[in-house]
């Protein structure tokens, strides 16, 4: 068989393994919370999981500076979308806070699928078997799982009211990372900081969206509109189906 059939591309046999294997992740993991006595138990259940994510995560960084050239960790801090939503994983378990757990649902859910659909440059065409795919994948296989994981244990039901609330918990997001970038680079701690793609794209679509807005940071703001459709649509199948 040849080495190319175990590399990770989006829609390959390889890739498509991986996507199966968080969906087992996630059903697993939402029986577990369900065989759980009350919902102290199943909050604490979660923080669990995401507290291990996190460690994953940690791990999966400090890791990279044995696989990446020119490696610097400053570009590792956690203020990606996917890393952020680990963060607040940990935070609505201890807190449940509505609209935090409507975000993970949502937006956190949609991160960590389009970590599977485009992953970013260092991210692709992985061989299977290496530390960098069982890091980025397995994680984001995690994270796939403790996102959904408020909805599947029955601790929140989707609410259409909470969507604009999405809508500015990512922009305040967006614009903390973007502050860091400026800071960042004017330093020159980290002269190419870019979370989130504030400073420029690293994708076909967000390519697609610099070329009809070319300013830094601004040209994201219409990622508001799919946002929050594709939310209705969720919480619709969710609501529909639960």
């Amino acid at each position: 068989m040849k080495k190319e059939k175990f590399i990770v591309k989006t829609f390959s046999a390889p890739w498509w393994f991986l996507v199966a294997f968080a969906a087992l992740l996630t059903c697993l993991l939402s029986r577990w919370i369900a065989m759980q006595e009350n919902e102290e138990k199943k909050r604490m259940l979660i923080l669990s999981v995401s507290i291990f994510e996190l460690v994953y995560l940690l791990v999966y960084k400090i890791s990279l500076k044995d696989i990446r050239e020119n490696y610097n960790f400053l570009n590792e801090l956690p203020c990606y979308l996917c890393n952020q939503s680990t963060l607040l994983c940990i935070v609505t378990a201890l807190r449940p806070y509505p609209a935090l757990m409507g975000y993970l649902t949502s937006v956190g859910l949609f991160g960590a699928a389009l970590a599977f659909l485009m992953p970013d440059g260092p991210n692709q065409n992985l061989p299977f078997f290496s530390k960098q795919t069982l890091g980025f994948y397995g994680y984001h296989c995690l994270l796939v799982a403790t996102c959904l994981s408020f909805f599947t244990s029955g601790l929140y039901t989707p609410q259409y009211s909470d969507i604009p609330w999405f809508i500015v918990i990512i922009f305040v997001l967006i614009v903390i990372a973007h502050l860091l970038n400026f800071v960042m680079r004017q330093t020159n701690l980290n002269p190419h900081s870019n979370f989130i793609f504030t400073y420029s794209p690293d994708n076909p679509v967000l390519n697609a969206l610099y070329k009809r807005i070319p300013i830094r940071l601004f040209y994201l703001v219409p990622l508001g509109v799919p946002i929050a459709l594709l939310s209705l649509s969720e919480f619709f199948l969710l609501r529909l189906f639960s």
